[in-house]
């Protein structure tokens, strides 16, 4: 009798122990999906936007931003902002450019509208026509007219907050220049045209640190202007327009792998030709906004491309047309900023392009 009790209790306790073990694995079963749901979606990343260009739309962040009225500044993305950079004041259109008031300031923004002033005596003085990149964890500032020494420079500036700026070189390998562009491409920092002392030029030069630089073609095969516009596209470094002094602008697009050995894309655009336009790349396109056509009349189109080759137009922007504004790419959309009208007067608009 005593051993059959113990029978029971064992069996009864064996019994208990796998009604636990499987009440406890149907109850892991039915809460592993919440957890397998949730891994999941971390691991989806995120979809592109795709490319409609009907539903782009421009908005206005501003008609009168806190920054004076102007063109000839420069503008980049840095730190997660918009900063702006520099240029010449909306003065009497009857004088000349020298006589007007330059800027040595730089600005901020993370909405386009509401702006703050970073500084209005950035050490790199007052000067406009200057070109700008971030590079290295900093933003720089290369070459322009500045007011202070009046004349044209070869200077190079850097800064990690934008506000105190550090002299990289007074004197960098090429001639001290307005109107030139520089952008960053594998890893160092390319320069290229403008117009120095002696008149527009072609040459391309390269450096890995802002200080040492290395000429790369002393005369490159697209001719000497200013006011052109460069970008990287499709792993290319991509040259867009620019004037030769007293002509009508380029129309002409030129790729380069490595700066020094140019190839002609195309000079047969449905676009005009023109100085002084933004080029961006933005949804794995290009893109070419207003400019100048080198005799008075200002652009407010906007193209897009994915070849460079072929062209095709989305409705012209609602702000005027314009030489010098700067344009960047920040918070998925294209901004474009100041600039100077067919009237001669500058302006501080902001606007932008996305969805």
């Amino acid at each position: 009798m005593k051993k059959t009790i113990i029978t029971i209790l064992v069996l009864f306790i064996l019994f208990l122990s796998v009604l636990f073990f499987f009440l406890s694995r149907e109850n892991k079963i039915e809460t592993e999906p919440l957890d397998n749901t949730e891994n999941i979606s971390n691991d989806i990343e995120e979809e592109p936007i795709p490319f409609e260009p009907e539903n782009l739309k421009w908005e206005q962040a501003t008609n009168s931003a806190s920054w004076a009225k102007r063109d000839a500044h420069s503008t980049e993305v840095f730190n997660n902002e918009m900063l702006l950079m520099g240029g010449i004041e909306d003065g009497d259109i009857n004088i000349a450019y020298e006589y007007h008031t330059h800027f040595a300031d730089v600005w901020s923004s993370t909405d386009g509208e509401n702006w703050s002033l970073v500084t209005d005596a950035a050490e790199f003085g007052k000067r406009r026509a200057h070109a700008s990149a971030v590079f290295d964890g900093k933003i720089w500032i290369f070459g322009g007219w500045e007011k202070n020494d009046w004349k044209l420079k070869n200077d190079v500036w850097y800064s990690e907050d934008g506000k105190n700026w550090v002299l990289a070189t007074a004197s960098a390998g090429w001639t001290p220049r307005k109107g030139h562009v520089a952008t960053v491409f594998n890893n160092k920092i390319y320069l290229m045209g403008g117009v120095d002392n002696k008149g527009a030029v072609n040459d391309v030069w390269s450096s890995d640190n802002g200080i040492d630089w290395e000429l790369l073609t002393e005369k490159a095969p697209w001719v000497a202007r200013y006011d052109l516009t460069a970008t990287v596209f499709n792993n290319k470094l991509c040259l867009v327009g620019g004037v030769v002094p007293g002509m009508l602008g380029e129309k002409d697009i030129w790729v380069t792998e490595d700066g020094k050995n140019w190839e002609l894309l195309t000079d047969e655009v449905p676009w005009s030709g023109r100085h002084g336009h933004c080029l961006a790349t933005y949804q794995d396109r290009l893109w070419i906004l207003a400019g100048w056509n080198g005799n008075g009349k200002a652009y407010n189109d906007v193209w897009y491309s994915e070849n460079g080759l072929d062209w095709s137009e989305v409705e012209s922007g609602p702000f005027k047309g314009r030489e010098d504004p700067d344009c960047v790419i920040y918070d998925n959309r294209i901004w474009i900023m100041g600039g100077m009208l067919s009237s001669g007067r500058r302006v501080n608009d902001v606007w932008s392009l996305g969805y």
